[in-house]
């Protein structure tokens, strides 16, 4: 039975994933979603054999989609060109992706691990996910009632994929405390359904962590990205002890254009979560900080 497991998180690559040259040795890789920029066939082929490459790195990849990689299904879409239960279900990313594991909705165990992926529909509002962007692919399947799915998150998980972060987690916008892209639907079902461990991106500008301390339930981290070329760091909200998760990380890993005025750049490393396995059978959960890309 494995007792120690190393996860390594990617998110918000943005098709820079080929700049990584030294990926860290683990069993897990889990990418939390914009792997492209727009979604193009292209795109998808190069990350996706890239992902065939890292095979003989790690024995498990699962990802998840994000907002971006839907850019070009949507196009199809809209010109009628893909079928709507492909957009519902995944299938139109899942057929393009066959060097991982795509969870879309949906739940897999990897070496004793029960990990959920919660990936991003193509009707979400990039700033307000728990708002819809369009009723067009819900409405053809006879979907009467607009649903986030974030409560298909079964409970007592050990990792869930999503792509946005929770409400007033790691959320604030360019620079100020304004929540921005985040789900106040996902925090509730956190509380409810009590993972270990929540793996997001989306806001660039707000890549860190936060580690629970166990002895009295608060969280310490923040967040690690460094806006040139003043290098100062972007504020954040702290986290309610209310959270039931061990480890919260927004690894969203390319800079943010705006803030640094620079053109696209991998600024963060890929993350390394370790889980220890723990009398009873459950696990514990650490993650590593990363506060620059190497």
């Amino acid at each position: 039975m494995t007792e120690m497991l190393r996860i390594i998180h990617l998110s918000d690559t943005h098709g820079c994933h080929r700049s990584l040259k030294s990926m860290p040795e683990g069993d897990i890789l889990l990418h939390s979603g914009d792997f492209t920029n727009s979604g193009t066939d292209g795109e998808l082929a190069d990350f996706n054999n890239w992902l065939g490459e890292l095979r003989r790195i790690y024995k498990h990849i699962i990802v998840i989609p994000g907002n971006h990689d839907w850019g070009q299904a949507n196009n199809h879409y809209s010109r009628g060109e893909v079928p709507a239960k492909e957009m519902y279900d995944g299938t139109y990313l899942k057929k393009r992706l066959t060097n991982c594991t795509m969870l879309f909705h949906e739940g897999i165990v990897v070496e004793g691990l029960n990990i959920f992926g919660s990936g991003w529909d193509c009707w979400q509002s990039a700033g307000s996910p728990d708002k819809r962007y369009s009723d067009s692919v819900t409405e053809q399947l006879g979907v009467k009632a607009f649903k986030v799915r974030y409560s298909l998150i079964p409970p007592n998980s050990d990792v869930v994929l999503t792509h946005c972060p929770p409400r007033n987690i790691l959320d604030c916008v360019e620079g100020s405390d304004s929540p921005w892209g985040s789900s106040q639907l996902l925090v509730e079902e956190l509380v409810k359904k009590a993972p270990k461990v929540l793996l997001f991106g989306h806001l660039h500008e707000q890549r860190g962590y936060f580690q629970k301390n166990p002895s009295d339930g608060s969280f310490s981290g923040g967040v690690e990205y460094v806006v040139p070329p003043k290098n100062w760091v972007p504020k954040t909200k702290p986290v309610s002890k209310k959270i039931p998760c061990q480890v919260l990380s927004n690894n969203a890993m390319l800079n943010h254009g705006r803030m640094d005025k620079s053109s696209s750049y991998l600024a963060g490393s890929p993350r390394v979560i370790t889980a220890q396995r723990v009398s009873g059978g459950g696990w514990n959960f650490v993650a590593q900080a990363n506060p620059v890309a190497k």
